[in-house]
This record gives structure tokens, C-alpha cells and sequence, in this order.
């Protein structure tokens, strides 16, 4: 049966990876509809935004008309990182937790089946647990986040596997961390970083002398993932965990392979590194099951990543690396103090209230 006609509803379709995962469900043919606050603007939308349907709006406060119509969804929405997460607890529970269930109830009461999830894989980070006994996890070790994003996820994980059942089918994609390109650009992800680093300072800083393991994963591929989580028979994938990532890395061979490629284009950077100990997270994780189950399998490479990169982020302009837009605490605080001053002056340049006749002299 096709499912070209379906139509998917993205919430978080604008961020650094629904923008990539809207192209690419529109190049197979599934109509989008997206819903997001928009708070990094349009611009990692703004190439398709006419091949799509846009509701501006906060998942807290969907309203469940925007399901009409939908045949599956795949959730990108709430907060995506630990400085985020710590700054509001409060905000991240909301929006990672009570969302999300609601979301999926919400759903499963109109018959929406296929449900897919963004999870990751720092669920299996805790200190002094798992990781350092350097084992490779898979999605049935017992975890135990206490970090507030990773718990945030984990609690929702749990509460739409207990909505599972024969008209009900969520899936939970664990990711590793995710590099590469993408229109809304993030540069507060560590292989993005250790690049815009390199490029503005050309210098690399290896914090316990990058010992540390990460399962990391290329935006494109994470999108597919996406894809094959939404295509795979049910009875499959009905209730199922899946990590996704293209392997392990230490995070010091993340930094070599910048060094050697801006070397290769003649960009002088020295790597320095720092062993005294600053709460390092590391952990590896078996993605055989999505393998198996899902298909999976990553087609894009480290090296060839940061070269589309470099690429990119030249022919886009985003060369101004300290602007607060690519980094989501920062932003996130920005748009905090902006929001305070706006509600003390009641406005920017159109004031209500404000005279509003008479002649302006040059």
C-alpha cells in the first residue's frame, strides 16, 4: 500500500534537524505539515515553506485540531540539550515529558497509529554508573538518567511504550549526538563546535585529553532513521527502542579529523590538550537491533560531514560564530531579556495607544 498521500506532522519542524527531515519526507512524496514555536524564525524552513502546512505554536498548547488530516507523526519538539534542560526544569518536564504523553494520547484517540519519538542516547549517561564500567549498551540495559533533559526523555519513553498497543504503534528513536549542516545551524554540538572553534580561534581544546566515547550520528542520517522508524511494519517496531548512531567515537578523534582536514586546506590549528578532570560524559551504545530491524545503516561519514560543512556554512554566511542564534541556551536567554523589556515598554516601534496623527517634518 503506498503511503505517498500521507500526510506526517513534524512537531520541531523548523530546528537544526526537523529542517532536514521536512526536505527529505518531501522528496519522497509525503505531504508535511509542521508545528513549531518558531523561535529561531524561518529560516531553516524558509527553502520549502510553500511546500508545506506551518502552525505556529507551542506542543504544550496544541490544539487537537492540528491532527486533522495527519496519518503519522514523528516528535522533534521541546528542549534538546542539558544547559537548556538545567536552566527551566520546569519548561524541559513540560515540554519533553507532558507534552509528548499528551501529544500521543491525543493521537491514539483519533487514530493516529504510527507515532515516532526523538529520545537519545544520553539516557544511558550516569555518573559513575554504567559508563565507567565502559560497556557498549544496548536499548535493554537498565538505565537510570538523573541529569534533567536525559531524565525528561526517559520519562516520556516510558509513558508512550504504555500507551502501546494494537492502534497504537510508538517508536523511540534513541540518538547519539548528531553532526553536519543544516539551515537552522547549531553550533553548541560537539563535532559543529570543535569546526566553528577551529575556524574562529584555530585552536581545539580536548578536555581530559578527549578520552571520552560518544555515539554520533550525521544529520542525514539521523533524518533516514526517521524515515525507516515511520515505513517499518508495525508488528516490528510497535513498542521498540532503537539506538541510532554511526558508531562510537572518542571525542579526541572527533577533534583529529577537523585538525586534518582544515590542514589539508592549509588552516593552521593547534589541538591542546587538558587532562584535570571536569565531569566528563562517556558511553558507547550497540545499534545492531536498528541494523537488523529498521535497516539502518549510515551512509555518511565523518570526514565527508565536516567537508559539506565547511562548505556550507560559507556559501550560507555563517561564518559570525559567536551569534547567539546558533547556540539554544544562548538564544534561549536572549529571548528571555528581549521578551522582559518588550512587556515594560509596551512595544517597539508601534506603540498602542500612542499619538498617532499629525505631520512628520523632515
Amino acid at each position: 500500500m503506498s503511503r505517498q498521500k500521507d500526510k506526517i506532522l513534524v512537531i520541531g519542524g523548523a530546528g537544526y534537524v526537523g529542517s532536514i527531515l521536512v526536505r527529505e519526507l518531501l522528496e519522497k512524496g509525503y505531504a508535511v505539515k509542521v508545528l513549531d514555536r518558531m523561535f529561531f524564525g524561518d529560516i531553516g524552513i524558509r527553502e520549502v515553506v510553500d511546500r508545506i502546512e506551518l502552525i505556529i505554536d507551542d506542543v504544550r498548547l496544541m490544539d487537537p485540531e492540528v491532527l486533522e488530516d495527519v496519518q503519522s507523526i514523528i516528535n522533534l519538539g521541546g528542549l534538546s540539550n542539558d544547559p537548556t534542560a538545567e536552566y527551566n526544569p520546569q519548561a524541559n518536564f513540560e515540554m519533553n515529558t507532558v507534552a509528548a504523553e499528551n501529544v500521543a494520547i491525543l493521537a491514539k484517540e483519533r487514530g493516529i497509529k504510527r507515532h515516532v519519538y526523538a529520545s537519545s542516547c544520553s539516557v544511558y549517561y550516569a555518573p559513575a554508573g554504567l559508563d565507567a564500567e565502559d560497556v557498549i549498551l544496548t536499548e535493554t540495559a537498565e538505565i537510570n538518567p538523573k541529569a534533567a533533559y536525559s531524565k525528561s526523555k526517559f520519562e516520556a519513553e516510558k509513558r508512550l511504550l504504555d500507551l502501546a498497543d494494537e492502534n497504537f504503534c510508538p517508536v523511540i528513536l534513541r540518538k547519539g549526538t548528531i553532526f553536519g549542516f543544516s539551515p537552522r545551524m547549531r553550533y553548541d554540538l560537539v563535532v559543529n563546535t570543535f569546526l566553528k572553534t577551529a575556524l574562529s580561534t584555530r585552536q581545539l581544546n580536548l578536555h581530559y585529553g578527549g578520552e571520552m566515547w560518544r555515539p554520533l550520528v550525521d544529520i542525514h542520517d539521523a533524518a533516514s532513521a526517521y524515515i525507516l522508524a515511520l515505513e517499518a511494519p508495525e508488528d516490528k517496531v510497535r513498542g521498540e527502542i532503537f539506538n541510532i548512531a554511526s558508531k562510537n567515537f572518542r571525542v579526541s578523534e572527533l577533534a583529529l579529523k577537523v585538525y586534518q582536514i582544515l590542514n589539508d586546506r592549509n588552516v593552521d590549528v593547534k589541538i591542546r590538550s587538558d587532562y584535570r578532570y571536569k565531569g566528563i560524559r562517556s558511553y558507547r551504545v550497540s545499534t545492531d537491533k536498528a541494523e537488523d530491524i529498521l535497516g539502518f545503516r549510515p551512509k555518511i561519514s565523518l570526514e565527508e560531514s565536516i567537508v559539506t560543512m565547511l562548505e556550507m556554512i560559507q556559501k550560507y554566511g555563517y561564518t559570525d560564530f559567536d551569534h547567539p542564534r546558533y547556540y539554544n541556551i544562548k538564544w534561549m536567554k536572549l529571548l528571555e531579556e528581549i521578551q522582559e523589556i518588550i512587556q515594560r515598554t509596551n512595544g517597539i516601534f508601534n506603540i498602542e495607544g500612542a499619538i498617532s496623527k499629525g505631520n512628520i517634518c523632515d
